[in-house]
């Protein structure tokens, strides 16, 4: 059953949830721009800021959900890093993993766990291991997206940015020729394209992708049983034998599972279908490589976008 009429017959229970990323691996804060002899992961670093990425995104998640329905991905490895950050969750929100394999488990865990509570929320994923210089841009965006969803046949959305200089090895949204409707359909996803290319596929109205994504659960549960349904029956097989305390995901627990189960899940269209909102001058930078940390782009960034620049 599609999420739309999902939501028709259980408006009464719906309720809107949020899980925040914090554990995908990626680039560390480059010590030459730090001013440090250690690294440290790019969510846990504030770029000159006293807030850090994980807190600015969890100051996200409390205008979209109540606490008690944010959930967060994190790597016991930078426990010490992220759990002074989340005093204020459940432990049953946190989910816990200890390898890089468990880490693409985690947030397939989080999303059918809100799929347990009711089939008819929507959940809105938030990464954080971006830069936002815009917060307002942001938020309105995401306002405007959840009043849109229910005219959505795909169910699940995400928004595409468009910003007047060109980002750093950003992944591309690429819109389909036929957009009538609300959004813009995504035929795929250009992953890191060559600076020619990137600008080819901007004059042809591709959009930065920034890896939010919002839409009613069902969608993304029913994308979990589709393409790993022994991994589902695992995953809440785990919240049931967890229940109130931290979801831990340990490489143990799945030793004897096949390789093809264990595979990261891919939310990408046209695998997962979406349609895509686009988002001007929000400032968007997706931190997806060394190159685009350490190449000065985001001081540059808040040097332009401070109350002062702009005076």
């Amino acid at each position: 059953m599609w999420p739309r009429s999902m939501s028709d017959t259980n408006s009464g229970k719906r309720r809107d949830w949020c899980i925040v990323v914090a554990d995908d691996h990626g680039p560390e804060y480059v010590p030459s721009i730090a001013g440090v002899a250690s690294t440290s992961p790019v969510q846990y670093c504030g770029f000159g800021e006293p807030t850090t990425l994980l807190q600015k995104a969890l100051h996200r998640a409390l205008k979209i959900a109540p606490a008690t329905q944010i959930a967060v991905t994190v790597r016991e490895q930078d426990r010490g890093r992220w759990e002074p950050a989340l005093w204020f969750l459940r432990p049953e929100r946190r989910f816990v993993s200890d390898s890089r394999m468990t880490c693409s488990l985690t947030m397939a865990a989080a999303l059918l766990s809100i799929a347990a509570d009711s089939p008819s929320n929507v959940v809105t994923i938030l990464p954080t291991r971006c830069y936002v210089a815009n917060e307002w841009i942001l938020s309105s965006a995401l306002d405007q997206l959840h009043g849109l969803l229910p005219e959505l046949a795909e169910g699940a959305a995400t928004l595409g940015m468009i910003d007047v200089e060109d980002g750093i090895d950003e992944d591309y949204l690429v819109p389909g020729a036929d957009n009538s409707g609300t959004g813009s359909v995504v035929l795929g996803m250009a992953h890191r394209p060559v600076r020619w290319v990137a600008q080819h596929l901007r004059q042809q109205g591709a959009m930065v992708a920034s890896g939010i994504l919002m839409g009613y659960v069902s969608a993304f549960a029913a994308h979990i049983h589709r393409h790993r349904p022994v991994l589902a029956k695992a995953l809440e097989k785990l919240k049931a034998e967890t229940a109130g305390a931290e979801n831990r995901l340990g490489s143990d627990m799945f030793q004897d599972a096949p390789i093809s189960m264990l595979r990261p899940l891919t939310w990408r269209p046209p695998t997962f279908p979406q349609r895509a909102l686009p988002v001007f001058r929000c400032g968007w930078r997706g931190l997806h490589t060394a190159r685009a940390v350490s190449s000065g782009a985001l001081r540059r960034l808040q040097t332009k976008h401070s109350p002062g620049a702009s005076k």
